[in-house]
């Protein structure tokens, strides 16, 4: 027999129900503080909570004009099922895994997406979810796959990727595909896999931002040198997004008088840098501008300073320790931030959001094309 309690807090939504005529504007609870459940569903429908649960985790065996009827009242409630609750009951631990690159000692991009890891698990750990975080360097071709077998033995419901090293990641996107496990890309993109989302930038519309940047600082008739310190990272597609977006702004724009040279430079290393940058000034001593495609510009800042550039306008990417003191100084003009740590949480909410609450996620989160300079920067440290 029902609860007396429970029939009286819902006795006017039953009353409104039964006369055919409920609508989200026409109940008033008599307890209006207290959650609606299932329980609470079912006593309006007429039904049994099985059949209630059944409807609203889409199990089948229950007849239209029923299955109808529970919807109708579960959206005039705002129905929203205890995920913790469920959880709990279940006494089902919600692992996460997440592949990305380690720090390295020249750039200390990565610690950042960390932090947003950190963030986002503390918000959903008191639903059972866990993370796990492997890491892997970009600067050794096998390491992505070694560790990506890792995080596999673990057996995880959801995997957090950023696929920098963007070959051996669509071999592991087709694994997980092969074993059903839901995945998610931050930071870089694959197009036309099966990802639940991709986080982070429109890496083509930042290029076209960094080039009305640069066409700003320069007058007409200059030249441009567009550089791209790749590394192991030569197949990523967003860093070649950006310089296309770059290049693409020039072409479009009438007018614009500005030639453009390109210059990939396959190293990290300072002294490499160095020499490929005075050959190429040597040779082109018309260049007034240049934009960096990824967050190594804090190489190309320390050469323009030791070789007194100061004429020379430098754009490049993120926020990191390295490339601060560039800004502030001037020798930076421009640094456009990802957002690295609304990346990487945004990318586990999203495997939260799918595999727990069941919820439909965009294909795409794309964030923000931020433009820091010298006297903004108080405002993102």
């Amino acid at each position: 027999m029902p609860n007396i309690l429970n029939i009286a807090h819902l006795i006017n939504i039953y009353t409104v129900f039964v006369n055919g005529n409920l609508s989200k504007t026409s109940y008033v609870m008599a307890k209006p503080d207290k959650k609606i459940t299932i329980k609470d569903i079912a006593l309006l429908a007429g039904v049994s909570i099985g059949t209630v649960d059944r409807v609203i985790h889409n199990r089948g065996e229950v007849s239209e004009k029923t299955r109808v009827k529970i919807l109708r009242i579960t959206e005039t409630l705002n129905y929203q099922p205890d995920v913790l609750a469920s959880t709990l009951a279940s006494k089902k631990n919600v692992r996460f895994a997440t592949i990305m690159p380690k720090v390295d000692k020249e750039s200390s991009f990565w610690k950042a997406p960390l932090s947003g890891i950190e963030k986002a698990i503390k918000e959903i750990e008191h639903y059972g979810i866990t993370n796990k975080t492997y890491f892997f360097s970009v600067f050794e071709k096998n390491s992505f796959l070694e560790v990506a077998q890792k995080a596999l033995d673990e057996n995880p419901d959801g995997i957090l990727i950023a696929p920098s090293v963007q070959e051996e990641a669509l071999q592991f996107a087709n694994i997980c595909d092969e074993r059903k496990i839901p995945y998610a890309f931050f930071n870089s993109n694959i197009a036309e896999l099966n990802q639940i989302t991709y986080v982070g930038q429109d890496s083509i519309q930042s290029g076209i931002v960094g080039a009305k940047l640069m066409d700003y600082c320069l007058g007409t008739n200059c030249e441009i040198l567009v550089v791209s310190i790749y590394s192991f990272l030569k197949n990523n597609t967003h860093i070649q997004n950006r310089k296309q977006g770059f290049i693409k702004y020039y072409e479009t724009k009438s007018g614009a008088k500005k030639q453009l040279h390109s210059l990939e430079i396959n190293s990290f290393n300072d002294g490499d840098i160095y020499s490929e940058l005075r050959k190429t000034l040597k040779e082109k001593p018309n260049i007034k501008g240049i934009f960096v495609t990824n967050s190594r510009v804090f190489h190309v800042a320390r050469f323009i300073e030791s070789e007194k550039l100061s004429h020379i306008n430098l754009i490049g990417y993120d926020l990191t320790t390295e490339n601060i003191p560039y800004l502030e100084k001037g020798t930076i003009s421009f640094l456009i931030n990802q957002k690295p740590i609304e990346q990487s949480y945004s990318g586990l909410i999203a495997l939260f959001n799918k595999i727990v609450l069941k919820k439909d996620v965009p294909k795409e989160i794309l964030l923000p094309i931020d433009i820091v300079t010298r006297e903004n920067l108080m405002y993102y440290e």
